[in-house]
């Protein structure tokens, strides 16, 4: 039987949600630690619907009254917001009313279909359940039900199919503080993927679902390397980093011992391309030196792809014509946190996920802005998807003393995207309507990756022959954008002054 552990924040947030908003909905943000327990990492009020009932002084609001529509758009836009080794497990419901969390009642024969209505939403969501992942998506969530008159929480499991049925759920608060290992990692893209559509004008759209299904295919071939070894599927990651410790304290007995006869190692090459973000994937062999102790106990993966010809059978291979090219060029920033019995397994998959998911989100970002889809194929098209920016959660949402964390005890944090130009106002409002959490524009973490150098866009164009045309992307350049507002008012400014002078000049002739 599965287990859902809550924090004491949990039951605080549920309790506010009752007590302010009288009857209140919205998503779990969780973690799976292991086979049978799920840790709760978040709860996010839905507020869409704030605006319609603030002149309303007395709405009673049940199940069946639930927008399943900004229930799943509030899914969707968290999940991309999500890393890695997190996901969206289920639906809460907090009210002032004992029916809620009441089995019998109809309130709870509703949450059935509530369910089911959501679930087929984001099928709908061009396939969403199971986009983000490289292994087979999840289909159990859970159902959380809270009910402020009788302090009663009722926590049930929701498996889709036939119906959609509800199973016995344990759940259980738990006063520690839960823990977090943080681990990251940069993957480096650099692919080549052709273009076997004929057609004249392209949609881009299209091309990068391909490039997603490259992606995701090269990730699930792929090794990861923990602090540049090859770790053991089946260890916990408590006990790899326990079996570790000894092995970094010798490193570090070694490296301090020959400082001085080598003093200049650090100065080499190798630190030129480690510091580099756009030219390193993970650590380089020559870093090992770098352990977690240095970084706050941060572990470090390395995600390596095979050679590409190994991965069809060599009677795969062909030659083939294609009428273009997709370069995919760039560095993802990479960061999960885990559970301490999450095993290395699992740990690998959440890495995969979090580039995968990453990926797919900035393509979605960038093409829901995108005027016209289209382009002709004797163009070159250069896009800017946006760049990944993280926040912390508030200490107190994952279940955190208010005095801060402690090496293993990390405070989690969530991404958003941002296209060059953005300011991290946008973060600010994104947060709070998704995730019902007050951000400060300062603490908000945009250095994580870098944005891309222009100069790689008129090399292109350099190249090419006069036949062809290089296209930019059709995003809109924010900062272009604004000037031309500025110069606009401007104008209609001297314009209006020009007019009121004339008329006095007129005025004084008569």
């Amino acid at each position: 039987m599965r287990t859902l552990l809550l924090s004491k924040s949990d039951e605080l947030y549920l309790e506010k949600c009752a007590q302010e908003h009288k009857f209140s909905y919205g998503i779990i943000i969780g973690h799976q630690a292991d086979l049978s327990k799920s840790i709760v990492v978040h709860l996010a009020r839905n507020n869409e619907e704030d605006a319609d009932l603030e002149d309303l002084t007395d709405v009673r609001l049940t199940i069946d009254d639930i927008n399943s529509q900004a229930l799943a758009s509030q899914w969707l836009s968290a999940s991309k917001m999500c890393p890695g080794s997190f996901d969206v497990i289920g639906i809460f419901v907090s009210s002032v009313r004992t029916e809620v969390a009441n089995e019998q009642s109809d309130e709870f024969k509703n949450a059935k279909k509530l369910f089911s209505d959501v679930y087929d939403l984001l099928l709908k969501s061009n396939s969403s359940i199971g986009v983000y992942t490289t292994d087979v998506a999840q289909t159990d969530y859970v159902f959380l039900s809270y009910s402020l008159g009788d302090k009663k929480l009722l926590c049930k499991n929701y498996s889709y199919g036939n119906g959609g049925t509800f199973s016995t759920m344990e759940y259980r608060f738990v006063e520690k503080p839960f823990e977090w290992i943080q681990l990251e990692s940069s993957y480096d893209l650099d692919d080549v993927i052709p273009i076997r559509d004929a057609a004249r004008r392209i949609n881009i759209e299209d091309q990068f679902q391909n490039i997603i299904v490259t992606v995701r295919k090269n990730l699930i071939a792929s090794e990861v390397f923990l602090q540049n070894e090859i770790v053991d599927d089946t260890l916990d990651l408590q006990a790899y980093i326990k079996k570790k410790k000894p092995k970094d304290n010798k490193s570090n007995n070694k490296a301090s011992g020959t400082t001085e006869r080598n003093p200049t190692t650090n100065s080499g090459p190798n630190s030129a391309r480690s510091s580099s973000a756009t030219l390193q994937l993970g650590l380089s062999p020559n870093e090992t030196t770098t352990t977690p102790a240095a970084t706050d106990d941060i572990l470090r993966a390395s995600i390596v792809l095979p050679v590409k010809c190994q991965l069809s059978k060599p009677s795969d291979i062909k030659v083939q014509e294609f009428n273009g090219t997709l370069r995919l060029n760039g560095i993802i920033s990479s960061r999960i946190y885990c559970s301490p019995r999450n095993s290395l397994a699992d740990v690998k998959r959440f890495l995969r996920d979090d580039v995968l998911r990453s990926l797919i989100t900035r393509i979605q970002v960038y093409c829901d802005g995108l005027t016209d889809p289209h382009v002709t194929n004797e163009a070159v098209y250069i896009s800017e998807p946006p760049r990944r920016v993280f926040f912390s959660l508030p200490a107190a949402e994952v279940g955190q003393s208010s005095a801060g964390s402690s090496n293993n005890i990390n405070t989690v944090q969530f991404s958003e995207y941002l296209f060059r130009g953005e300011a991290p106002t946008v973060v600010v409002a994104q947060a709070k309507q998704i995730l019902d959490i007050e951000l400060d524009p300062e603490t908000i973490l945009v250095d994580a990756e870098g944005l891309p150098d222009d100069s790689g866009s008129h090399d292109v164009s350099d190249q090419l022959d006069d036949g062809h045309n290089v296209m930019p992307s059709s995003m809109p350049k924010r900062e272009l954008s604004r000037s031309l507002y500025m110069v606009g008012i401007a104008v209609a400014l001297l314009i209006l002054l020009a007019s009121v002078a004339v008329h006095y000049a007129l005025s004084d002739s008569k």
